[in-house]
């Protein structure tokens, strides 16, 4: 129940967020290699900040939430920047934020089903003429039967769970937060 009411109530600013997505340049296999090369720095930043943002606020994951805050993402990142031969951009984030356990979780929300998206991206990166030249895409790259199993087994753990309106709410402000972090790293 607290997934519809996330994808619900996020809708907006989740459409928002995506029209400055230069992942719309390999949907359409236009992407050059520089869009590419921003792409990745975009992403880059965006889950480094979420990413700094879990460990400082770690004591506050709930527990059967724990093990999707890696930084596995921010790595394959780094991975993909570095075979192009890009700087790995200087992050920033607030370490005064306090996050509560039901604030993490939106945020863990938008963060894991971005993944799901990056399924479309990887399917179409075959057809980007301009990456030939990227030898293995890390980020985008991902296995669809890992990603969808790690989805499962986040909504699985998710829904387990009861929540309060008060957590739903604390839930849909963290998601939109991560949001508003992935669309101000697009606008850069």
């Amino acid at each position: 129940m607290i997934l519809k009411h996330l994808k619900k109530q996020t809708a907006n600013l989740h459409q928002e967020t995506e029209q400055g997505n230069l992942a719309k340049y390999i949907l359409d296999h236009s992407i050059t290699t520089a869009q590419y090369k921003a792409l990745l720095k975009q992403n880059y930043k965006a889950y480094a900040i979420l990413n700094s943002l879990l460990k400082h606020n770690e004591k506050n994951i709930p527990a059967n939430l724990q093990h999707f805050a890696d930084d596995k993402k921010v790595k394959d990142l780094e991975l993909d920047l570095s075979q192009i031969a890009a700087v790995t951009p200087e992050i920033t984030f607030d370490a005064s934020k306090i996050l509560s356990p039901a604030e993490i979780l939106g945020m863990l929300y938008v963060v894991e089903g971005s993944m799901m998206g990056g399924l479309l991206i990887r399917k179409n990166l075959e057809s980007c003429s301009n990456l030939d030249a990227v030898q293995k895409h890390h980020f985008f790259g991902k296995n669809p039967p890992e990603v969808l199993n790690r989805w499962k087994s986040f909504t699985a753990a998710v829904e387990s769970q009861d929540y309060s309106e008060t957590e739903m709410d604390a839930a849909v402000k963290g998601a939109n937060y991560a949001f508003l972090i992935f669309k101000n790293s697009y606008e850069v």
